[in-house]
């Protein structure tokens, strides 16, 4: 593999983990197996900013991969964004 693709496939990681754990949560499946799942996905989306780190540095010239990397930028705001609205629908 060249290191285009790895780069790609590297931060392609924070968004398919975004995706799979807001899933789950909204899903109505319950069980010790998809809670492990869901820690796993958040925190590989949270760390979405290390994913942008490796990317750039296997290939910075590549156009896909620099907006990957700002999508990976963004994984964590939306992780913290979706935990926030969690504090306030149950403050509320």
């Amino acid at each position: 593999m060249n290191k285009k693709k790895i780069a790609i496939i590297t931060e392609l990681i924070p968004l398919i983990s975004a995706g799979v754990s807001y899933g789950l949560i909204v899903s109505g499946h319950d069980s010790q197996m998809i809670r492990k799942v869901i820690a796993v996905t958040m925190l590989l989306a949270f760390l979405g900013f290390t994913f942008f780190f490796a990317g750039r540095k296997l290939d910075k010239e590549d156009k896909a991969v620099k907006v990957l990397g700002i999508l990976d930028c963004l994984t964590p705001v939306l992780v913290i964004a979706f935990y926030v609205a969690a504090i306030f629908s149950f403050g509320l």
